[in-house]
């Protein structure tokens, strides 16, 4: 007595692709017919339980360069799921174009024991053999794909120098015919209105602020397939790439190189001319290996106001020196910042005052405490460096219009080198977490801001050297200019500019008014 065979059926799961989209809205496609010859191949193999998976896995308009595809991702998922048992494609480069992602997707097969099937190409992956077929026609479809891509960037770049626009979105003020950029008369008097604004205004941000309150946009435009975009506020980096783009004085730019376009210009050279040194001019430079060093600060992320709006590290740089500053965000973004609330704070003044009010604060706290393992650590900590000590202990950094506030992170007031550094030794002991102080600015005579206490009053002490130094020639030249001496003859005495005399004998009137007062 003979048994019957037992036939397991096999899920076939078929993959189309195609590189581009063009054609694929026609009632039969590239796609329907890679389909269409896959399900013939398919019924073929029906006495060995073959059958077609209802499931579409399409890629149409996406590169075999990569697998970041929405099909491919669906019918990895749905192996692993256990839903396929096969693969069929009409040939090897429909699936992958590139031998790295083929190997990953090989894994993926033997992991879920799939076979891979192409209707065109006869081989069987379970087999060195096989495998050696996929390498060496995957080789071949990779350099197939890497001439192409060699051959489209060579006509791109020899098109570009006969002046012709091929690829991308025309620059606003033109639209493309022929590969040919013509002038777009509904546009191009903004484009003129730009370059005449920022020549008057001298910046881009000025230029930016202009447009945002005219609310003037970027124009809508459709693209070839029908896409809608633009209609957005201008950003200065889109004012920017309009500024300094030469499609403008009639040239095209490929990379490095600018050739002769066969469009008119539109902007004269003059203009253009007098814009690109305006931009060189207003563009920061770095004159030293000062400026290109780190900038740290002890207090990033940690200080903000009473508002909850945070201040970011900044700096400016003067006769090759930087300057650090805490800049509110709310002068950052171009919002309003509240008149009496100080928004700009010089980095080294704020940090010192908070790392001098954690120390009082420790050391008015040393007689409230009687614990030999507190008062150990009390003395560690007013051992430890201002950095360290503000790195560890503050958590956060309130400034208000009269007081800062400083929140401490008792937990960061660990023993070190005992078995008590996990420990926070401080619960439960009525250690403040909290330190308030009230505060007031004082701007010194350079122009420097100084945070003290409101009691403390300006004196001599809160000037730096080169400040009582000036002070002094203030005094001295103003004593001189009373007596009867030209602002002129003091320049030509002293060897300083008429500018520096005359503003220093005016800050001189300044301070002492303030150290009188």
């Amino acid at each position: 007595m003979f048994m019957a065979n037992t036939i397991q059926e096999k899920t076939c799961a078929i993959y189309t692709r195609k590189s581009s989209d063009e054609g694929l809205d026609r009632d039969f496609n590239t796609l329907d017919a890679q389909r269409e010859a896959c399900e013939a191949y398919i019924l073929s193999q029906k006495s060995e339980g073959w059958r077609a998976s209802e499931a579409q896995y399409n890629d149409g308009g996406y590169s075999g360069g990569n697998l970041n595809r929405p099909g491919i991702k669906q019918l990895i998922e749905d192996i692993r799921d256990g839903k396929v048992q096969t693969i069929v494609v009409y040939k090897i480069d429909r699936l992958t174009r590139s031998l790295s992602d083929f190997s990953k997707l090989v894994d993926v097969f033997d992991e879920y024991d799939v076979t891979f099937v192409s209707v065109t190409q006869n081989f069987n992956t379970t087999t060195s053999m096989g495998r050696l077929t996929l390498n060496v026609l995957l080789s071949f479809a990779q350099f197939e794909r890497e001439v192409t891509g060699e051959r489209i960037r060579d006509k791109v770049a020899a098109s570009k120098k006969k002046g012709m626009w091929v690829t991308g979105i025309p620059p606003i003020g033109f639209y493309c015919e022929n590969s040919q950029l013509k002038t777009d008369k509904s546009e191009i008097d903004f484009v003129l209105m730009v370059f005449e604004r920022y020549l008057k205004l001298g910046s881009v941000h000025a230029l930016k602020l202009e447009l945002d309150a005219k609310n003037i946009r970027a124009p809508i435009r459709t693209s070839k397939k029908g896409k809608i975009y633009g209609g957005k506020l201008f950003t200065s980096k889109r004012l920017y790439s309009i500024l300094n783009n030469p499609a403008y004085i009639g040239k095209i730019k490929h990379k490095d190189e600018v050739y002769d376009g066969l469009h008119d210009p539109v902007v004269s050279l003059d203009t253009w001319e007098r814009v690109q040194k305006n931009l060189e001019n207003n563009a920061p430079k770095r004159k030293t290996d000062n400026n290109r060093k780190p900038l740290i600060s002890l207090l990033k992320g940690r200080l903000f106001d009473i508002n909850g709006v945070p201040y970011s590290p900044s700096f400016s740089t003067k006769r090759n020196v930087r300057h650090c500053y805490y800049v509110s965000q709310n002068l950052l973004q171009y919002r309003d910042h509240p008149e009496d609330l100080i928004g700009r704070i010089p980095s080294a003044e704020i940090e010192r005052v908070v790392e001098m009010e954690i120390r009082n604060h420790i050391t008015n706290c040393w007689p409230s405490t009687s614990d030999p393992q507190q008062h150990k650590l009390l003395q560690c900590l007013l051992d430890t460096s201002g950095n360290l000590l503000i790195q560890q202990l503050v958590e956060k950094v309130t400034i208000d219009y009269d007081e800062i506030e400083i929140k401490l992170n008792l937990k960061g007031m660990k023993m070190p080198n005992t078995k008590q550094s996990q420990k926070n030794i401080f619960e439960g002991s009525g250690f403040k977490d909290t330190i308030v102080f009230p505060y007031t600015v004082i701007r010194k005579v350079a122009g420097a801001i100084s945070i003290t206490s409101p009691e403390k009053r300006f004196s001599l002490d809160d000037m730096r050297d080169e400040e009582v130094k000036r002070l002094i020639q203030g005094i001295d030249w103003r004593d001189q200019h009373f007596a009867g001496a030209t602002i002129s003859e003091i320049c030509k005495k002293e060897g300083y500019s008429s500018s520096y005399v005359s503003k220093t004998i005016f800050k001189s009137f300044e301070t002492l008014k303030r150290l009188s007062t």
